[in-house]
């Protein structure tokens, strides 16, 4: 599971990333392809070929974003070419309601009522065109999980406000009840 802190934003520029480290080789069909960049000592390493797209699901509305990272290569190692143990998978993300999304960059918008936080299914694919938007034209299926949105709740003015629960006192009769927070 990827635990992605969402920041509240009132600038509508693309600054934060949500994502992890996760294993995709194993499951890749082409043959990765990496390059290295030194920078004051440190080598780091990203790949370059073949391309991921993204899909996710709300556990709650059911609504979907596809969206891939055009021009951009993910993060596998630092001082070491890790491409066989991880790729860091990542996108932006935006809580501006004015921020304009671009699915072929991996802006998209949450925190709204199509799209809130919490819990969202997420499907990583291996393409071989960057750019491309269609599932039904990947290579492969890299990745099925889960990402837990959830807000920073720490004190500053950019951030939510933290969920407050009331203690339930005067229904012990019903034991089937269940209650939401969303």
């Amino acid at each position: 599971m990827i635990q992605a802190l969402v920041n509240k934003m009132a600038a509508t520029s693309w600054s934060y990333t949500m994502g992890g480290r996760i294993n995709l080789r194993d499951k890749m069909v082409e043959t990765p392809t990496t390059t290295s960049t030194e920078s004051l000592g440190t080598v780091y390493y990203a790949m370059t070929y073949p391309y991921l797209l993204f899909k996710l699901e709300s556990q709650f509305t059911k609504k979907t974003k596809i969206f891939t990272r055009t021009s951009f290569n993910p993060a596998c190692g630092i001082n070491v070419n890790s491409i066989d143990r991880w790729v860091y998978a990542s996108w932006y993300y935006q809580t501006n309601p004015d921020a304009v999304e671009d699915l072929s960059a991996g802006k998209i918008k949450v925190g709204d009522k199509d799209f809130p936080l919490g819990f969202y299914n997420v499907t990583i694919y291996e393409t071989d065109t960057n750019g491309e938007l269609n599932p039904d034209n990947a290579k492969s299926v890299l990745y099925n999980g889960v990402v837990n949105m959830h807000p920073v709740t720490a004190i500053g003015a950019s951030n939510f406000e933290e969920s407050q629960y009331s203690e339930y006192t005067n229904n012990d009769s019903d034991t089937e009840a269940v209650y939401l927070t969303n």
